[in-house]
């Protein structure tokens, strides 16, 4: 339940807005942040501490700070997230902590315990009704515009703009809808092993094959593979094409190299294999998928013509 006298005291730091568009496994984050998501378009299953929530477009799904947290979008629509990082109170001391790299497990304690005050460590699930949705998106992109035009009172705004979309969000606030993974499973050593697993990935230049990793991780491999599977749905196999996939997008994406180069970077033995898995996992080619992708510029301008528009009409 939203302690509503808390809610009315806050006073929010917002520290990043971004639109992300994808159409495979997304990845692994731990934030230092409370992390607001929106779901445009498109469904996903968000994994919080090994609990799954199967969420679908025009659900809100806010994550407190360091939660270790896995996406995987799924049907054939391409996952758009509107993600806002926040904090529910504005501290010098955590201005400051967005500048570095590493935090020491007191910098933790003390900087989340605002937070936990406030809200728990609970994730919190929203449905948005459907004629609130065009004002949710609209108040998203014209706070994303005072975060990055810099202009004189864009603290102010911040604070109000993040104030509105939080209020919204918490009146549709609802029982948090969980699949069929073991509420416990986050105090379990198979949860457990998956997180050390998963950060070892995220951390590897080059990855390596399943029985270094698993001999690594300290279990063998035919255990990971099978917790892999039983809590993530997929063998760990492909966890780890899944993860080169993702970064052949980021690649693609920057324009910095070509389908081929971009195959190499990823460890792919060849273009064939490269392209053939990039479809198994996107559903269509890397080329392809350059032509296709919507940049964050086009989602806006899309958007913002889309008000245009149901301005136009309510006039």
């Amino acid at each position: 339940m939203v302690d509503w006298k808390k809610i009315d005291e806050i006073n929010p730091y917002v520290r990043m807005m971004r639109l992300k568009k994808a159409a495979s496994l997304i990845g692994k984050w731990r934030d230092i942040d409370n992390v607001f998501t929106y779901i445009a378009a498109g469904s996903g299953d968000f994994i919080v501490d090994g609990i799954r929530y199967s969420l679908h477009t025009g659900n809100v799904i806010i994550m407190p700070p360091y939660k270790t947290h896995l996406i995987i979008s799924n049907g054939s629509e391409p996952l758009v997230q509107y993600i806002m990082h926040f904090d529910y109170f504005e501290k010098s001391e955590r201005v400051l902590l967005e500048h570095k790299d590493v935090l020491d497990d007191e910098e933790r304690k003390i900087e989340v315990s605002e937070q936990e005050q406030l809200l728990g460590q609970n994730v919190t699930i929203a449905e948005i009704p459907d004629f609130e949705r065009n004002d949710i998106m609209r108040d998203y992109l014209c706070l994303m515009r005072e975060f990055e035009d810099k202009k004189h009172g864009r603290g102010i705004m911040l604070k109000s703009g993040c104030i509105n979309i939080l209020v919204k969000t918490l009146r549709a606030c609802r029982t948090p809808q969980e699949s069929q993974v073991d509420k416990d499973a986050k105090k379990t050593k198979s949860w457990i092993h998956i997180e050390k697993t998963i950060e070892y990935l995220h951390n590897c230049a080059i990855l390596p094959d399943n029985d270094t990793i698993a001999s690594d991780i300290g279990v063998s491999p035919n255990y990971l593979t099978k917790v892999f599977q039983e809590y993530l749905g997929m063998s760990l196999h492909k966890y780890i094409l899944n993860i080169k996939i993702e970064k052949a997008q980021q690649i693609l994406l920057a324009g910095n190299a070509n389908v081929t180069e971009t195959a190499e970077k990823c460890g792919f033995s060849s273009i064939h294999v490269f392209s053939k898995t990039f479809r198994n996992i996107v559903g269509i080619s890397p080329s392809e998928f350059l032509n296709q992708n919507v940049s964050r510029e086009q989602l806006e301008v899309n958007m913002r013509n889309c008000l245009n528009i149901n301005r136009e009409e309510t006039v």
